[in-house]
């Protein structure tokens, strides 16, 4: 049995954490044994599951004091923990936690698996970030996917992190994408046939994500055929909600907040819009398709490796959303029920096991790295 350490710094609502759970927990349920370093326990019970203390409070890990602190420390705590527990095996969710494991990588000689759940970089830009950040972080990159197994969320996220490092490169590059929730469809007769139509955004509300595009279409639509449902919380939250004031659509945009049982959305929606500028793998596009919820979506290299092409719409041209919604609302429930069909059709490659995908990643001998799962 292995022996396996990452890090993360504190869970937290999102898919990120949900997958770490999830690999965590797959390792734990085939009898390895896992300890993570964190500020705060994550959600997991389990007699083999080690929790380690970051000595840091647990009501402030923002800014920039606790993460020059946390990038300074952690890599001498994880040394440590490395050679006590005879660790036998590393993974990290995100390349700053890679960065932080690569010291004990290269002592001990063993396997560091990476996984890119995201572009931090890109992401940096969306959020206007200072230049210095981004290159002090493109830095932290470049070190961390040195000589590691990378396996980015989909194809265009690990090949544009590939291609922006020409000095430092990783032992072996692949995919694993986010895998497609068990079947939920809903019962003959559910499909929607009265105005107004339930329309959602699902996701942080913040600029990346673009729900202003949305907004901003409600104000072409006649009150009588949608209303629109935000899920989620996030820094742009009051922006979008001064936004709908201001375009007189206000009552017809409710804020929903987070909400832990997916039920709790899926249930509740018609049709799923996620006009996001950049993304890595949005868990909330297959939640829908698993529970046949028609999309459209924006036009980017992420959305085109999930969804079929006539579905997805540029990021900024707002009268191509709003011609698209208008021919929506023409021939309801009929374009709708097309939509699922040839979505779910789509998306039949992200049926599989995941949980067994990644352990197997983890957890796979050098000689063993030449599989398909190789291939980006």
């Amino acid at each position: 049995m292995a022996t396996v350490l990452t890090c993360y710094y504190r869970p937290k609502p999102g898919g990120l954490c949900k997958r770490l759970f999830r690999a965590i927990e797959s390792l734990l349920s085939s009898g390895h044994e896992v300890h993570y370093l964190a500020v705060v326990a994550f959600p997991i019970s389990h007699p083999h599951c080690h929790f380690h203390r970051f000595p840091w409070p647990e009501a402030n890990t923002d800014g920039i004091i606790f993460w020059s602190m946390f990038h300074l420390v952690a890599s001498f705590q994880l040394l440590f923990l490395g050679f006590r527990y005879r660790v036998t095996h590393l993974f990290a969710f995100g390349h700053s936690y890679a960065f932080l494991l690569q010291p004990l990588r290269l002592l001990k000689r063993i396997p560091l698996t990476l996984f890119l759940r995201a572009d931090a970089l890109e992401n940096h830009r969306h959020k206007q970030r200072s230049p210095f950040l981004v290159k002090l972080d493109g830095i932290i990159e470049d070190l961390a996917i040195a000589g590691v197994r990378l396996y980015g969320v989909s194809r265009s996220l690990t090949t544009r992190v590939i291609e922006r490092h020409t000095l430092l490169s990783p032992r072996i590059a692949g995919t694993l994408p986010n895998n497609m929730p068990a079947r939920r469809p809903r019962q003959r007769g559910q499909t929607t046939t009265s105005l107004p139509l339930r329309l959602a955004c699902v996701g942080i509300l913040e600029e990346r994500k673009n729900q202003s595009l949305i907004i901003r279409c409600m104000a072409h639509i006649k009150g009588s055929l949608a209303h629109l449902y935000l899920f989620g919380l996030g820094a742009d939250e009051e922006h979008l909600k001064n936004l709908t004031k201001e375009l007189h659509v206000a009552d017809r945009v409710t804020f929903m907040g987070w909400i832990d049982e997916v039920d709790g959305i899926w249930d509740n929606v018609d049709l799923l819009l996620f006009p996001s500028l950049h993304e890595g793998a949005p868990n909330a596009i297959l939640e829908a398709l698993a529970y046949d919820i028609p999309i459209l979506a924006s036009d980017i290299p992420e959305h085109r490796e999930i969804l079929p092409q006539w579905s997805l719409l540029p990021t900024s041209d707002l009268m191509i959303w709003v011609k698209a919604l208008q021919t929506v609302f023409a021939d309801i429930p009929r374009s709708l029920e097309k939509l699922c069909e040839e979505q779910y059709k789509t998306a039949s490659r992200l049926r599989f096991d995941w949980e067994g995908e990644i352990r197997r990643l983890i957890l796979q001998k050098d000689e063993e790295i030449h599989d398909r799962s190789a291939a980006i």
